[in-house]
């Protein structure tokens, strides 16, 4: 069970590592313009993209750990992490701790 839940938050801490990483990327103006909706448009298309590419490397990346259950892990996780990290907008760098946090969470509960 340990293992399992030191995995999980392994691989959810390296996810929560690319949310924040994708964000200030975002947020630097590196890939979009700051006139009229440029970042906000890139946000907005970009959150979903993320969650769906972040939940497969994660059930993926669990499965080839041989975690039991890895997808159901890694899907409810990283859709829970999005959307606490969307409404966290400002604090960027607790990606790491709740994308962790909500892996180990559930891979606890879906043991």
């Amino acid at each position: 069970m340990g293992r399992r839940v030191a995995l999980a938050a392994g691989v959810g801490a390296l996810l929560g590592l690319a949310w924040w990483g994708v964000f200030e990327l975002i947020a630097s103006g590196a890939v979009c313009s700051f006139e009229d909706w440029g970042c906000l448009g890139t946000f907005v298309m970009t959150v979903p993209v993320f969650t769906v590419v972040a939940a497969v490397l994660g059930g993926f990346a669990l499965r080839s750990l041989s975690v039991s259950r890895a997808w159901l892990v890694a899907v409810p996780a990283t859709l829970m992490a999005v959307v606490a990290m969307v409404l966290l907008l400002g604090m960027p760098f607790l990606a790491f701790a709740v994308f962790a946090a909500l892996y180990s969470l559930i891979a606890v509960l879906t043991r």
